[in-house]
């Protein structure tokens, strides 16, 4: 089908927002209309007419006209945008919202009228981005971390027993309903669902873990609490509150024995090898942290050494749709947004700055790529988009065709080049290695992450730790991608 565009008519507004008014020739209404009525009729039975031979009006009549008229726009709609969008040379950075649609037009009788408004990629000149700095954490591992390694692996495997006729002990794992009072008045109407925490490793602020060690199934105990004066809530920073917890679940958890048994069960000779499986586990994802972490500052560095603003309708966009991103996660959970605020002691307010900053940054952050991928003439094969969708379907658990159905293609070639954008920070930056052991918390907290990661690796094939390896950096990066193509099949 050649579109043929009658007029196009373009508005900018604020912010980077473009409206085209669209005009289409109602030849190619007609056209599109008459294709559409064959190809329903040959599809259609009626009585005394031979498939693809009933006349047009009787296919309308049992098909509808405004079904025939769907189907024309459907075919027209995205084509006509495309081409007058190429023809006014505009660079989308999403989709389009389409309205002013008069389904009358799709009889042919008329030209065909359509406002198509979208964001309009910023213009960006690229400063010099060759030698760039970032500094490669330094990859140890301690035997203390093989400890640990070892520890997260038993507790992954760990068995639970529900229990009803004893005390809640150190290392339990429960579930609790909370209820907190200011001044004897409680501060909501229902209580907050504490839903599987670790007694004296919860983490809770104020701490609660130590006032449920002796309480019974369904007790409730009430003791006083006082929030610190750097509590995340202003308006409890420093305060005296009461905490009325009820204890809903009690479950035991068993830990395997660290013995040649258990790496028998696991596929491993005996423990020393379950020992040195554990150590080379963490040193790969340590390895893979920091290559990631040298990604992270390069892609960050470049955004901040280019000037421009990231259109504020965009971020507003993106927003939207990260919070309901996250508000589907938490009910997941069977939790809310106001649970999760109150767990972290954080206020709405703060929390939707912290959040709309994130955004942004991520937002730039692509911007600049996707310009050092068109600058530096980046391509896509096929088989780098294959890879990707399997890869996809892999990180989802969804099955393949899914995601290449939910996952738009353009998206996927995307990510592709945004990836080798990063290579290209990479190879021309300047990597210095830490020294020492780079200790900080948030390093301490990734490597924790890492022996989590690495318990659950340890069972695996060492041709698949190997493989996972080799593909981790795709991985991360598509993850985004992977939820998004859930979301769309559930």
């Amino acid at each position: 089908m050649t579109t043929v565009l009658n007029n196009v008519a373009v508005e900018r507004g604020e912010d980077g927002v473009v409206t085209l008014q669209i005009e289409v020739s109602p030849e190619l209404v007609r056209a599109q209309r008459e294709r559409v009525i064959r190809e329903a009729g040959r599809n259609l039975r009626v009585a005394g007419f031979r498939p693809g031979k009933i006349p047009a009006n009787i296919v309308v009549r049992n098909v509808g006209e405004e079904a025939i008229a769907q189907r024309v726009s459907d075919e027209i709609l995205p084509e006509a945008y495309m081409a007058a969008v190429e023809q006014e040379g505009l660079d989308p950075l999403n989709q389009a919202a389409v309205d002013q649609l008069d389904f009358a037009a799709f009889t042919g009788g008329e030209p065909l009228h359509f406002t198509a408004r979208f964001i309009e990629r910023p213009t960006i000149e690229l400063p010099e981005l060759s030698g760039l700095q970032a500094v490669r954490p330094s990859v140890q591992v301690s035997e203390e971390d093989i400890e640990r390694g070892l520890e997260a692996l038993r507790n992954e495997n760990a068995t639970f027993k529900r229990i009803e006729d004893r005390e809640v002990q150190d290392g339990d794992v429960l579930s609790a309903d909370l209820m907190v009072y200011m001044n004897g008045e409680a501060k909501a109407e229902e209580p907050t669902r504490l839903r599987q925490f670790v007694v004296g490793a919860s983490g809770f602020v104020p701490e609660i873990d130590g006032h449920l060690v002796g309480a019974q199934l369904d007790e409730e105990k009430r003791f006083e609490v006082h929030y610190p004066d750097d509590f995340k809530d202003e308006e409890l920073a420093g305060q005296d509150a009461e905490f009325a917890v009820k204890v809903t679940s009690i479950r035991e958890r068993i830990l395997p024995e660290l013995n040649d048994e258990f790496a028998k069960r696991l596929g491993l000779e005996d423990v020393p090898s379950l020992h040195a499986r554990m150590a080379q586990a963490i040193a790969e994802g340590r390895e893979r942290e920091a290559r990631e972490a040298v990604r992270t500052q390069l892609a960050r560095e470049a955004a901040e050494a280019t000037e421009f603003a990231v259109p504020s309708s965009y971020v507003d966009a993106r927003l939207e749709q990260r919070m309901s991103n996250i508000k589907h996660e938490l009910e997941q959970q069977d939790a809310t947004l106001d649970d999760y605020l109150k767990s972290v002691g954080q206020e709405r307010a703060d929390f939707d700055v912290a959040l709309r900053a994130d955004v942004e940054s991520e937002a730039k952050q692509e911007l600049v790529l996707d310009a050092i991928a068109k600058r530096e003439g980046f391509v896509v094969l096929d088989e780098e988009i294959e890879q990707h969708y399997r890869m996809l379907a892999q990180m989802s658990g969804a099955q393949l065709e899914d995601v290449v159905r939910n996952v738009d293609l353009s998206t996927v070639r995307t990510s592709i080049l945004q990836r080798k954008s990063v290579d290209w920070l990479v190879d021309n930056a300047q990597i210095s290695q830490a020294e020492g052991d780079g200790a900080s918390a948030d390093t301490d907290e990734a490597h924790q992450s890492a022996e989590v990661e690495a318990a659950g690796a340890v069972g695996a094939p060492a041709s698949e730790a190997t493989e996972a390896t080799h593909t981790e950096t795709d991985a991360e990066e598509a993850k985004t991608e992977a939820e998004k193509s859930v979301e769309a099949s559930a």
